[in-house]
Order: structure tokens, then C-alpha cells, then sequence
């Protein structure tokens, strides 16, 4: 009975063991990545309002500017992030860190050289990534068929209280 207890305390232990030398050897995602994830959510439906919302509240920048960095830059929604955030505490434009990410720079050399904390940019970015994924699994339910079918034909029905009684209260 003892040895069955120890026998099943140390594969526990080695399992344990083992799952979190995996955890601790898994590189974290690079920001490349990070920013392909964001971009994944975007193509999904609702996902360009999900994504822009979020970004734009993250980065206290309204959708419009970004729209326009966007048509600006040719960065997607992922490397716009992360080149607003690196603009954040540095000098250069969201346009200078654009064309060095455009011109085959990696996300990881930019911060390097604009002395911005590599791993702080990473953990902003995956939060932001995590959020955005989150909420586009909280979207609203897709439209019933009735509403579907006759758009705008049936006007909304609105209750208004006219202070009167409809019967005796008890």
C-alpha cells in the first residue's frame, strides 16, 4: 500500500515536473505573431470593429486616425499596434517605424533601436491581443429571421407611462 502511494506520488511529481519544463522552455510569441493573431480576429465577422474599437481604446487615438495610418502605411491592425506603441515613448512617427518594419526590420530590432523595453512592448501587445480575442467571442447574436425579413417595414413599439392606473392595485 505504501510503495502504490509513493509509486502514484511520484508520477504525479513527474508529470508535473515535466509539463512545466515545457512552459518554462516555450519561447513566448514574438510580436510578428502577436500582431497575426490580432489580424486573424479581424477577418473573423464583426472582427474590423472589434479590432479597430479596441486598438483605438487602447491607444486613446480615434478610428478615423488610425484608418488613416492604415491607408498611410500599409500596416495591418496587429503592426499598426505595435508601431503606435513604440511611437508612444520614443521619437520617430508612426510613419518613420513603419517604413523600417516595411523595409524588412523585425518588430523585436525596431524596439531595440529605439531603446524601447522589448519585453513590456510584448506583454502590451499580447494583452491587447487577449482582449481582442475575448471580445470577439462576446458578440452579439446574430439577428433573428423575423427582424430580418421585412427590414424597417414595422416601427418599433415604445411604451410610454401616461401616470394613469389600468385597474385597482392590490
Amino acid at each position: 500500500m505504501i510503495q502504490s502511494r509513493y509509486a502514484a506520488s511520484s508520477l504525479v511529481a513527474i508529470t508535473v515536473f515535466i509539463a512545466v519544463g515545457f512552459t518554462w522552455g516555450a519561447d513566448p510569441p514574438t510580436l510578428e505573431e502577436l500582431a497575426a493573431a490580432i489580424d486573424r480576429v479581424r477577418t473573423g465577422p464583426d472582427g474590423e470593429r472589434v479590432v479597430a474599437g479596441h486598438i483605438s481604446r487602447k491607444l486613446a487615438v480615434s478610428v478615423e486616425v488610425l484608418r488613416a495610418q492604415r491607408a498611410r502605411t500599409g500596416l495591418d491592425w496587429g503592426d499598426l499596434l505595435i508601431a503606435n506603441l513604440l511611437c508612444k515613448t520614443t521619437e520617430p512617427t508612426v510613419d518613420h517605424v513603419a517604413a523600417e518594419f516595411r523595409g524588412g526590420a523585425g518588430w523585436a530590432d525596431i524596439a531595440r533601436h529605439h531603446n524601447v523595453n522589448l519585453d513590456q512592448l510584448r506583454n502590451e501587445v499580447r494583452q491587447a491581443q487577449q482582449a481582442i480575442e475575448q471580445r470577439s467571442e462576446d458578440r452579439a447574436p446574430p439577428r433573428s429571421s423575423e427582424s430580418q425579413s421585412s427590414p424597417g417595414t414595422t416601427a418599433p413599439t415604445t411604451v410610454v407611462p401616461t401616470g394613469k392606473s389600468s385597474g385597482p392595485r392590490y
